[in-house]
């Protein structure tokens, strides 16, 4: 089966994204190629990473030490 995503190559991971376990318990995913996984993920951690030194500096401001 081609990726659901890119329809370029092989689809061998079974791709929930904002989804559940559940969903995924229930077949609710889509296959997706390593490429479009990996991309996605990449890009997901960078936008969490953009949040990081606000997130530090509000740690260092609060009671928790």
């Amino acid at each position: 089966m081609k990726c659901q995503n890119c329809n370029k190559h092989e689809g061998t991971i079974k791709w929930v994204g904002e989804g559940s376990t559940m969903d995924f318990i229930h077949g609710n995913y889509e296959q997706w190629c390593e490429c479009c996984a990996l991309k996605t993920q990449i890009l997901h951690a960078k936008q969490i990473m953009k949040n990081l030194p606000k997130l530090e500096r509000k740690l260092l401001r609060s009671k928790c030490k």
